[in-house]
């Protein structure tokens, strides 16, 4: 369940036990119930409007918690997932399977700038080696011309920072 949906559950949760209070309880009681389920409300929701953006939260992760997060991502998908050691991963970082049995090998890039055509040549050597039927480089940044170029022919899809946001607003994450 994402953060800002549990801060929100627990505001709705202050309120129900303020106004619960509020019949329950005698008079003397009311104004100190009230007062907490008021001001728990306006904390959470708070927190909850404050909360930075998936797309920030993604930027200040480091490369493993990347990973590991598409790994959530794609498991909230539907997808069984393998993460694969954090190195000598033979170019994929995670291996994912639908209920079709359709296999991708996926090369993770947390990036600042463009991801270059490395992470094609990647995930193209890891699609054979782990016997997969296709191979996707997912970034949370954009890719340079050369790394386009190549990921055609080696019918490697190439997921930008566009794509995998709208991805995982479809699924819930927020």
């Amino acid at each position: 369940m994402q953060i800002r949906t549990k801060r929100r559950i627990i505001a709705l949760l202050f309120a129900v036990i303020g106004v619960a209070g509020t019949y329950f309880f005698s008079s003397s009681w009311e104004l100190l119930i009230v007062g907490i389920s008021i001001v728990g409300c306006i904390v959470f929701l708070l927190l909850s409007f404050f909360t930075p953006s998936l797309a920030n939260r993604i930027d200040r992760m480091e490369g493993r918690e990347f990973e590991e997060w598409l790994v959530e991502l794609f498991e909230g998908a539907g997808y069984r997932v393998e993460l694969t050691p954090a190195s000598r991963d033979f170019g994929a970082d995670l291996l994912i399977e639908d209920a079709q049995g359709y296999r991708i090998a996926i090369q993770a890039k947390r990036y600042g700038g463009p991801v270059g055509l490395e992470a094609v040549q990647q995930v193209a050597a890891a699609v054979p080696f782990y016997d997969m039927d296709e191979g996707w480089v997912v970034t949370n940044s954009t890719y340079t011309d050369a790394a386009c170029r190549l990921a055609e022919p080696n019918r490697v899809r190439l997921i930008d920072r566009e794509e995998l946001l709208e991805f995982a607003r479809e699924i819930g994450f927020r």
